[in-house]
């Protein structure tokens, strides 16, 4: 792994530990902590908006989580044909001496 790789994974998993402490702060304060705003609403969170608040908590993570399996892919892709080409480079070489 070249060092930009490094990087850039070391920064990822910062992201999301980050990510997923602000997540879990949130959704303890939405939960717990009693709002001064008057509101004409019910008080308590209903089924359905729990459920809109862990997708708007998780949607970004899954997005850095996709992307993240698409850099994985193409990285073993990569490896893959740098290995394929290595191959065909000695077999050429070899064909040379014998000549």
């Amino acid at each position: 792994m070249s060092k930009f790789e490094k990087k850039l994974v070391v920064a990822a998993l910062v992201f999301v530990a980050i990510y997923l402490g602000a997540a879990a702060i949130t959704i303890h304060t939405r939960i717990t902590q009693e709002e001064k705003i008057e509101r004409f609403e019910s008080p308590d969170l209903t089924p359905a908006e729990g459920q809109l608040l862990i997708a708007e908590l998780f949607l970004p993570v899954m997005i850095i989580f996709t992307l993240t399996i698409c850099f994985i892919i193409v990285r073993k892709q990569r490896a893959n044909k740098l290995l394929k080409m290595e191959k065909e480079e000695k077999a050429e070489e070899k064909i040379e001496k014998i000549r």
